[in-house]
């Protein structure tokens, strides 16, 4: 049994190998062709390339794990030894389990290139980015992300907040630090939140301000219900912060996620995000499977390939139109992040699920 296992699983991966290697090339060739033909020159081509490879593997694992299950099964019934291994009492649940294993693989892997590898390309991106931007006049440089707040630096302050609501324009409890030309703290400014007014300055709510700080008397404590502030950073300014939750890994987004819900802001789209991380890879192990239903029909004769790989593409658009409709109700609050972003690959994971006991029945 064990040389068994050990040849589907040598079929499978070779397969799945061959199927990332083919779609690289090409990815790579139009997507390199296509940044000569802007004009750009080759450091920048290659950079830009390079800062995308974690998500086009992304995109590409799911679709491997589907052409390897494929071409594996396709290749041991072409000669014969789909039937031999069935003959020789190798179980359909086994066939199951082994390519479940295959798959799990590069589940894992996946998700180590989305949860990791990712957010630091992201990271990297960001950083060249705003080298890039800087040049170009405002532009808001932040620092890491800590105890669930947003840091940013300005020329003469230093600025936090939990969150930025874009369609109201509000920032959750802003807080601002001003200091002087010598580096010392001047004032401090704490807000419940600042919301940006047609006169363009921010309205800042429950202020509470601190004065004298370099003084050698004890700080002037001050209490306001509002107060107006000009700064020089834009509602779309703060919009950009969320591109700096693609630059943090798996935890570190969840620890932030944890942080920034208990302050009782809606936190779908961030949650979506997270779980995106974790079923996208779920998806490798269902792409996988799929196919799987072809091997209670081991004669070549008895099942068309070409019919099969229709099926099969036609069940990938249908899932990704369907997955991608349910984010977007779940960026939109029409429905809960989880079930946004599970419920279409449980329901095909269920569907494999009955394909497989269905069929199991019908050979028996």
């Amino acid at each position: 049994m064990m040389i068994l296992s050990s040849l589907i699983v040598k079929e499978w991966f070779k397969s799945f190998i061959g199927a990332v290697v083919v779609l690289f090339l090409l990815i790579t060739t139009s997507d390199l062709i296509n940044g000569f033909l802007q004009g750009k020159d080759v450091a920048r081509v290659f950079l830009e390339y390079s800062f995308k490879m974690p998500d086009l593997m992304g995109k590409m694992f799911p679709i491997c794990c589907l052409i390897g299950t494929l071409f594996s099964l396709n290749k041991l019934k072409a000669h014969s030894e789909l039937i031999s291994i069935l003959a020789a009492g190798y179980s359909y649940r086994k066939i199951y389990l082994l390519i479940g294993v295959c798959a799990s693989v590069v589940m894992t892997l996946q998700f180590y290139n989305l949860g990791f590898l990712e957010p630091i390309a992201n990271s990297v991106k960001r950083q060249h980015i705003q080298k890039s931007r800087m040049s170009e006049g405002r532009y808001l440089t932040r620092s890491s992300i800590d105890g669930g707040k947003f840091w940013y630096k300005s020329d003469n302050y230093f600025a936090s907040f939990t969150y930025f609501d874009k369609k109201k324009s509000l920032l959750k409890d802003f807080d601002i630090y001003y200091f002087n030309i010598s580096h010392k703290s001047e004032k401090i400014l704490k807000s419940s939140f600042a919301v940006f007014n047609p006169q363009g300055q921010w309205t800042l709510k429950d202020v509470t301000e601190l004065n004298l700080l370099d003084d050698l008397t004890f700080p002037l404590k001050t209490h306001k219900p509002e107060q107006i502030l000009s700064l020089k950073e834009l509602p779309e300014d703060f919009e950009e912060f969320e591109a700096d939750l693609t630059t943090l890994s798996f935890f570190k987004l969840y620890q932030f996620v944890k942080k920034l819900s208990k302050t009782g802001i809606s936190v779908n789209e961030y949650e979506i995000i997270l779980f995106n991380k974790l079923f996208l890879s779920f998806i490798c192990l269902i792409f996988a499977l799929i196919p799987l239903s072809s091997i209670f029909n081991p004669n070549r004769r008895s099942s068309s390939f070409g019919k099969n790989v229709v099926q099969a593409l036609l069940i990938t658009i249908v899932f990704w139109v369907l997955y991608s409709s349910t984010v977007a109700f779940g960026n939109a609050g029409g429905i809960s992040p989880l079930l946004a972003t599970g419920i279409v690959p449980f329901t095909f994971f269920s569907f494999v699920i009955w394909t497989y006991f269905k069929n199991r029945k019908l050979s028996i």
